[in-house]
């Protein structure tokens, strides 16, 4: 079963006088008529100079009366008007990357101080001398012992 056919807001204007809101940008005075419309675009004429603008529906929201005979079709994006189309308005700013820390940085007068105090560093101790003489003897140990496994296996040949 389908459902009813929703109508469309600018059914309830018919050939009354309205406003955009938001106005569109550069069309000239802010009262318009009706003109004719299909599925996907309407036609508007201005009241005063007669200027005729399609409006694509998408960007239609509402229609609200504000009690009296004025009524304001409601704009889901700001339009801007422009060589006889019209076209969302786009401002044109550029975002700036924000700092890897999110908390400002507050500037402090550095102090020059004084250098540091410089402290003997004894690296070699009694305990490393030790370990290092005990290495160097199992090292030469290993190595003579490959030394006479290859001499014996040469000498079987």
């Amino acid at each position: 079963m389908s459902a009813p056919l929703v109508p469309s807001p600018l059914d309830y204007v018919g050939r009354r006088r309205f406003s955009f809101y938001p106005p569109i940008r550069a069309a000239g005075p802010n009262e318009w008529f009706l003109r004719n419309g299909d599925w996907s675009e309407i036609q508007i004429v201005n009241a005063e100079n007669g200027k005729r603008i399609w409006v694509p529906r998408q960007y239609v929201c509402g229609v609200s009366g504000s009690g009296g005979t004025q009524l304001v079709v409601e704009l889901t994006k700001e339009l801007d008007y422009r060589e006889g189309t019209v076209s969302p308005l786009v401002k044109q700013v550029i975002e700036m990357p924000r700092p890897p820390k999110s908390s400002p940085r507050k500037f402090k007068k550095r102090r020059r101080r004084a250098p540091a105090t410089v402290v003997d560093i004894r690296v070699d101790t009694s305990k490393s001398r030790r370990v290092r003489t005990l290495a160097k003897i199992g090292l030469s140990a290993i190595a003579i012992f490959v030394f006479s496994v290859v001499a014996a296996l040469i000498g079987r040949l």
